[in-house]
């Protein structure tokens, strides 16, 4: 039901995904996409914007938030709401394949759950209010195996 987020080749992946939607592959997307490689699990915007200062110095905090919402936008990067507010960022995966979030409300920790894990409350949602979910850009909340 969970994996472990896989970076390996994300960053190739994203240069790749940069190029076929005839996008220009600039010193700051370069230095955002090796922040999110670099960086571990799914880091929030400042996280993300303290690594590129520290590895690309002349990179303006607020490039770095525009060109997060621009590799959003355009799949390269995969945005998640957590509590309190905070946006947690990484690189789409190899596989292409979405998938949902789970935050441990204890410790902060997130895990990476199957696409399909609401597909049936999705449905019944869509079947008795016709309200369409989109389950993919918010984290589920509760307590880790650890923290229970």
């Amino acid at each position: 039901m969970t994996r472990e987020a896989e970076p390996g080749g994300a960053a190739d992946l994203a240069t790749r995904l940069l190029r076929d939607r005839g996008q220009r592959v600039t010193r700051p997307r370069l230095a955002v996409v090796e922040a999110l490689r670099r960086l571990p699990g799914h880091p929030s915007a400042e996280q993300v914007a303290a690594e590129v200062s520290t590895a690309a110095p002349g990179v303006h905090r607020a490039t770095v938030y525009r060109t997060l919402e621009t590799l959003a936008d355009l799949g390269v990067v995969t945005h998640v709401h957590m509590s309190h507010g905070t946006t947690a960022y990484h690189l789409a995966s190899d596989e292409g394949e979405p998938h949902l979030h789970a935050r441990c409300s204890v410790c902060g920790r997130v895990l990476d759950l199957s696409q399909d894990l609401l597909d049936e409350a999705r449905d019944r949602v869509a079947a008795e209010l016709g309200f369409e979910l989109d389950t993919g850009h918010v984290a589920l909340s509760g307590r880790c195996a650890d923290c229970r």
